[in-house]
């Protein structure tokens, strides 16, 4: 093979070993003997001219190195080389391995695991850095629209928050600095990493139990939630009132909760009607829950509440009859403005009314049409609820509009 330029993910030593493997020489030179033509990252202008001239020429294959290099990780034998880093302990060639695209995830992971990261923190030296960059970069899916993602501590963060599954984060709770962090907190810059960890549905209950001492709170926001009779036997009101609003508690927790928190418990636990009977005293509770069947939809709007209509107007899972009928009392358009289940129609006719309350329920509102969020972002009160809006953002996003 004649090689024009370097090599990308391998080193030039370990290209050359890898191809000798397969009984392949390498030359800088054309001759005869050549039987493919690799085009490199970094070409001298020397190399460029003889690329363009073999290349008129055609007397050779061509292909990028991108294609050889995965072709040769690809070949690898893990054990193999696993051994050979124990045995060298050489660190440089482990991060450059750590660094490479084109070798499989699992063999990935268990090079991390031969990685010594010095007692430092992830990003506290060169070679940490890089691998946690290393990480970041391999499993992070939108990395085009997010380049600085690698070297922020945000960044792990939100891997593990928007790309995690089990293998990953046992993977990243197991790297020293975090590992060390999860039994004896002391590094604030870790805390989102943590958080992210404890929160995330697919996190193992092994290491949901090593967070559990700090991050109670977090992990009974869970959803579906783990360690429901762990969390409970700890007694503290604030982690119950959490649970209480967890719509994957199980019948039998939420009974126990409902005698101390029936107004948590009507407002978001799934109802069957016996609970919804039973919770009758707590009605203006009972009309935010999203799981109110047509029958509780038709007690509540007989009981003629004003208090009990204005939370039904801000209730998504409220029947179109019953939003017509709030709709049309004109008495309760902050929260009918919030609510996503209104028709464009009927939005529209909340924007005209101009009132600012209203408005600023419209910008957050993910159903409000798109022309009409253009509007509400020109003024100052309701441009930051505009940004934060997914369906604006969306828009944006989808036909690449600048925005600052």
């Amino acid at each position: 093979m004649l090689l024009l330029g370097k090599t990308r993910s391998l080193n030039g030593g370990e290209f050359e070993t890898l191809l000798k493997i397969h009984d392949i020489g390498l030359t800088k030179s054309f001759d005869e003997t050549v039987a493919l033509i690799i085009e490199g990252k970094m070409m001298n202008p020397l190399e460029i001219q003889e690329s363009e001239r073999l290349y008129t020429l055609q007397c050779t294959p061509m292909t990028d190195i991108t294609a050889i290099e995965k072709w040769l990780c690809n070949s690898i034998e893990p054990n193999r080389l696993l051994m050979s880093l124990k045995l060298s302990r050489d660190n440089e060639r482990l991060v450059d391995f750590i660094k490479n695209p084109h070798i499989t995830d699992e063999l990935f992971f268990k090079l991390l695991k031969l990685y010594d990261w010095n007692h430092e923190g992830v990003f506290d030296n060169d070679s940490n850095r890089d691998v946690t960059a290393a990480i970041i970069g391999r499993f992070y899916q939108d990395l085009e629209r997010n380049h600085n993602v690698q070297y922020a501590m945000s960044g792990l963060a939100h891997l593990v928050e928007k790309y995690g599954n089990a293998q990953l984060i046992t993977v990243i709770s197991q790297l020293s600095p975090i590992a060390k962090e999860i039994l004896t907190p002391y590094d604030p810059s870790l805390c989102g990493v943590l958080d992210a960890i404890a929160l995330h549905s697919d996190t193992p209950d092994e290491i949901l139990k090593k967070l559990l001492k700090d991050r109670a709170p977090l992990i009974a926001h869970r959803e579906p939630l783990a360690l429901e009779k762990e969390l409970l036997e700890l007694n503290d009101p604030k982690i119950e009132e959490v649970l209480a609003q967890n719509i994957t508690l199980s019948m039998e927790s939420a009974n126990i909760l409902e005698t101390k928190y029936p107004e948590l418990i009507a407002s978001f636990y799934p109802l069957d009607e016996v609970r919804f009977e039973r919770l009758m005293g707590n009605s203006i509770a009972l009309a935010s829950n999203h799981t109110l069947t047509t029958s509780m939809q038709e007690q509540l709007m007989q009981m003629k509440d004003e208090a009990v209509f204005s939370t039904l107007a801000g209730n998504t899972a409220l029947l179109i009859e019953h939003l017509e009928t709030l709709f049309a009392l004109n008495r309760y358009g902050v929260e009918l403005a919030s609510n996503t289940s209104l028709s464009k129609h009927q939005l529209e006719m909340l924007y005209q009314k101009g009132e600012s309350e209203i408005l600023k329920q419209l910008a957050s509102n993910t159903s409000t049409p798109v022309e009409m969020l253009y509007q509400l972002s020109l003024d100052q009160r309701y441009e930051r609820a505009v940004k934060t809006n997914p369906t604006f953002g969306k828009h944006i996003q989808t036909y690449n509009i600048g925005w600052s």
